[in-house]
Parts: C-alpha cells; structure tokens; sequence
C-alpha cells in the first residue's frame, strides 16, 4: 500500500509539474512570442505575390507605336494526361492547324511540362483557353515589340529581362528593364509598378480561392516622342541607298525643326533590330549621331562666317584675296581645291575657300573664334543629363591659348576640331531660327493609358548665339552654296529655296591626314525663307569614284527634303531671289 501511494503521489506530483511547466510556457509564448508565431501562422495561411506590371508604350509625335509590351503565352503539354485523353491533342491541333504527328512526337508520358509552342498571341492562346483541355498550360508572359523594327531603333533603344527585387516581402519578379536608348533614359515612367496577389491557404496549404484578393499592378506610363515615323521612314530609304551605293564605314542622319529643337528623325548605319538579337552586336548598337566625333570640314565654316558677320568685321560683300589657290602661313601651306583670286565672303562660303576663311580667322583672332564655337555648342553635350541619350560625347575643342601657331587657320575650316553631328545640326539649327541654340528635343511628353498628360517636356532655348540680322544674313549667303555657282548645286530641291554647305574633310590616319579616306557631308534648311526643317548628313569614307559632299551628301539632301516637305504639307516658295515676308528681321 505504501508502495502504490508512493507511486500515485509521484505521478501526481509528475503530472503537476509537467502542466505547470507546459502552462508556464503557454504563458510565455503568449506574452513574449506572440507576435512571432503569428507571423508563422500568417505566413503558413497567407502569402503575398507579386505581380510584373505591364510596361508603357513608347509612341511616336502622331501616337504611332514604336514600341509595346504584348502579353504571349508559352503553351506547354502534360505529357502523362495527353496519353490519357489523346482527343484532346486531336482538338488543340484542329484550333491551331497543327499536325497530329508532330504534336505526339515531342510528348512523352515521363515528361509534364513539354514546351510546344512559344510566344503565343493573345487571340490564339483566348481559342485554346476555351477549348479547357486539361493536358495543355499556358503560362502567361510579357514580351517586348517593336512595330518599326530597325528604324530609329537607336533612339528606342531596346531591354533585357531581369530580376528585380521587389517591397513584398522581398520576392522578386522577372521584367523587362530598359537597357539602350529612350527604354533607358525613361525607365522610371516606363516601368511601372507591381500589384500583388494575397492568397490564404488550408492547413494542408492549398489556396483557397474564394479569399483571393488581388491588387492590380500600374501599368508603365507611355512615353511620346518628338520622331515621326513618316520622316523616319524617308531616312531611313536613303540611308539604305547610300550605305549600298558608297558602301561606306558608317553614316549618321538627323532631321530637325529648328524653332523647337524637336528631332524628327535620326538614323545610323551600322543598324539592327531591337527584336533580333541576333542583329544586336556592340558596333550596330552604336548611336554615331551623338557618340562618334569628327573632324567637321568644310561645314564649320558656317561657324566662322556667322562669327566674323556677327562682329560687323565684314559683310557678305567684303572681298578676300584668295592667293590663287596656295596661302603660306606660320610655315605651312594652306591650299584650296581650285585656285581662286579676289571673292567676296559670300562667293567664298559658295565656293568653299579654304584660304578665304583662314584670312577672316585671322582679323577675328583665336579668342573670339574660340567663344563663338563654346556659344553654338561645340565642346560640350547638347542634352541634360536626365534626358540624355547615353554615351553623347562633348566632342574636342582646346582653349585657345593651347592653339599652335597654325590652328588659326585650321580651326575656322573645320580641322583641330571634332564635333558630334548632333552638334553640328543644332549649330546650324541656330542658324535657321534666328540665332537662338535650342536644346534638342527627343522626349515630346508622358501620358497615362487613357491619355492624360503626366509631364511634358517643352522646347528651351539653351542661349542666343547671334543676332537674327547676323542669320538672315547667313542664310542668304547659304542659299547660294546651293546654286550653280555652289558646291552644293546637287542639294536643290523644286519647288523651294534651300540653304546649305558642303563638306570634304580628310580623314586622320597613322599619323597623318589621308588622301584617300574622307567623311563626306551636307547640312542645310528649306525653305530658306523660313526654314521649317534641318537635314544633316554625314557619310563616313564613301567608297567609289565620287567622294566630294556636293556629289555624296548633297543628292541625298535633295531625296529626303523633297519628301518630307511633301509629307509635312510645306508650301513651295519657287525659286525666289531675295528672303521676303518674315525672312529678314
């Protein structure tokens, strides 16, 4: 009897000291964990997922798509249920117009997750989702396009896939993330923001449907830009043509509206397209017109005629001796392609005088040279930094007092300079409007999926370069580089007065300037009036007979203006002989 009370009082005594240690602890779990195995419980029966938001359309200035995200399903097969319910591979092959035969070929019981079908469209993978058979999965993606495919595929730029971490939890979810051009430089509009899926589960951690709840990502915002696929589509015609015709090294041409700064087209050769990636290697994706700096030539002289105009140290009349071809300075030779004597300033701009403009150097002096070039924009980038199209380079321009004694007469002809072409557009640009250098304009504005304006980017005037008799007075003596006495008789479109220079300038190579390899260019406005557009070409070592800007560049000019003038419904103003009605201030 002892015994057995000795053995209940212990049991007892056991029991009590095990419920008092297991309330103890209930006790202490409540007041000091509690919160940690709630969120155990919580994160057991609740889970948050995030979801990719769809990202925005870029559009053209007319909303033409250039590029969209387009929803695409990859459709895959349970192997084990298509041997089960073969009919249904028999119904899904009659939805799509498949073979029976090549379906079963790529099946096999073993396998639950056959990929057959990549990158289907939303009206086919809407058929096969009605059809609910149960051995097919379409798994939902997103996936870039690019309507325009090559053409200004260096202003769209293009993305990667990438993962990116997302604010739920932590989790991460797989988007498109801008890698090159415009997908780059507005990323922040454009990607969007992640929704969430909250999903409660059992206890054996199946959702629940009924208590599903979904917050809906925000779809990117869309971008519109100042290009129109119109203009681009002539650009890109002619870059095509010469890049077969002169089989060149590369060429870069812009088209801008000089009162805004807006660019309407741009186009490089090499290209590619942003949907291949098989097109897309280091060289093609180089944007030339605002990364590749060279030696301008002869275009440059506009500089240093619009300087030596605006500082009333000569007028167009203003007559400069020449040499007859051969001028002697600082112990070099300076030669002109054709000798010529006595020529006026503006003869000399038509006829391209490489000794006449070296002569107006010297009476202007380096450092007023120097300033004029900083204020057209030379030597530094032309977009601000949070609308810059990456890699632009600043081009070269030294101080003046590190010029040799022989710069003064190279500087002004467009050598011991280098220059982006975006420069060298805008710079003329400046020309064109009256003397103001706009900043240029890619990005016309952001706006949401139902169209409402959420920023705009407007045109700004970035300093006055000159004054606007200093333009008119330019623009006369451009119009007739463009006339039969001219170098740029090729460039004449019908119909319109038209302003421009040429430019044949020698290519640096080991060491020294080549007399085989040059860069060819044109740039000029119409109408000269009141120039509505700005057209730059630049052809990088033409291969051929020809190499010369009046026979190269110049015809291509006289191609794209006579489109696009057709296509913006500019009115032709013949052959006028003076600038009249709103042309001279």
């Amino acid at each position: 009897m002892n015994n057995l009370r000795l053995r209940a009082l212990l049991l007892v005594l056991g029991f009590s000291v095990a419920f008092t240690v297991l309330s103890a602890r209930l006790v202490y779990i409540q007041l000091f964990e509690h919160e940690k195995f709630r969120e155990i419980a919580i994160r057991r029966q609740y889970e948050r997922i995030p979801v990719a938001p769809r990202r925005g359309t870029i559009l053209d200035t007319n909303h033409r798509v250039m590029a969209q995200t387009l929803v695409v399903h990859d459709l895959r097969i349970d192997g084990q249920l298509a041997y089960e319910d073969p009919s249904s591979i028999q119904r899904l092959c009659e939805a799509l117009g498949l073979k029976p035969k090549d379906v079963w070929a790529r099946l096999t019981p073993t396998n639950r997750y056959s990929l057959l079908i990549s990158d289907l469209n939303e009206e086919h993978s809407a058929v096969v989702a009605a059809l609910k058979l149960r051995p097919v999965r379409l798994i939902p993606r997103m996936r870039r396009a690019y309507p325009q495919g090559y053409q200004a595929s260096h202003v769209v730029g293009w993305v990667n896939r990438s993962e990116v971490v997302t604010d739920i939890d932590g989790k991460s979810i797989e988007t498109e993330t801008g890698a090159g051009g415009v997908e780059r430089v507005m990323e922040t509009y454009l990607q969007g923001v992640p929704g969430e899926r909250r999903v409660i589960k059992d206890a054996t951690r199946r959702s629940i449907p009924a208590f599903e709840t979904d917050i809906p990502a925000r779809a990117g915002y869309n971008v519109v830009l100042t290009l129109d696929t119109g203009i681009q589509h002539i650009i890109e015609q002619e870059a095509a043509r010469l890049w077969e015709e002169f089989r060149p090294e590369a060429l870069h041409i812009i088209v801008l509206r000089p009162g805004t700064g807006e660019i309407l087209a741009l186009c490089n050769r090499p290209t590619f397209d942003p949907n291949s990636r098989e097109t897309m290697n280091p060289r093609n994706l180089r944007n030339g017109a605002i990364m590749d700096s060279y030696e301008p030539g002869s275009t440059f002289k506009l500089i240093t005629t619009a300087a030596v105009l605006n500082e009333r140290m000569a007028d167009l009349n203003t007559p400069v001796f020449c040499e007859n071809g051969k001028f002697f300075y600082a112990g070099h030779t300076l030669n002109d392609v054709s000798p010529h004597g006595m020529l006026t300033v503006s003869e000399a701009l038509a006829k391209s005088s490489n000794i006449a403009f070296a002569k107006l150097a010297l009476v202007l002096g380096p450092e007023r040279l120097h300033r004029y070039i900083r204020l057209f924009g030379f030597g530094e980038p032309t977009q601000p930094a949070a609308l810059a199209l990456a890699g632009e380079q600043r081009g070269i321009l030294r101080p003046a007092d590190r010029w040799s004694n022989v710069s003064i007469t190279r500087v002004p002809i467009g050598y011991e300079v280098a220059v982006t072409n975006l420069q060298m557009t805008l710079a003329v640009g400046a020309i064109a409007n009256g003397g103001n250098l706009m900043e240029p304009r890619l990005i016309k504005g952001i706006i949401d999926a139902e169209g409402r304006a959420i920023k705009q980017f407007l045109p700004r005037v970035v300093r006055p370069v000159i004054d606007r008799e200093t333009a008119w007075r330019l623009r006369q003596a451009m119009r007739h580089a463009v006339s039969t006495d001219g170098t740029a008789a090729k460039a004449s479109v019908p119909g319109f007065t038209v302003g421009g220079k040429t430019g044949t300038a020698r290519k640096w190579v080991n060491g020294k300037y080549s007399t085989k390899e040059f860069r060819s260019s044109f740039i000029g406005f119409l109408p000269a009036s009141a120039p509505e557009i700005v057209v730059s070409i630049l052809v990088d070592e033409p291969k051929g007979q020809t190499y010369y800007g009046g026979s190269v560049a110049a015809p291509a000019f006289r191609n794209i203006g006579t489109k696009v003038a057709a296509h913006l419904g500019l009115q032709p103003d013949e052959a006028r002989t003076t600038l009249v009605q709103g042309g001279r201030p």
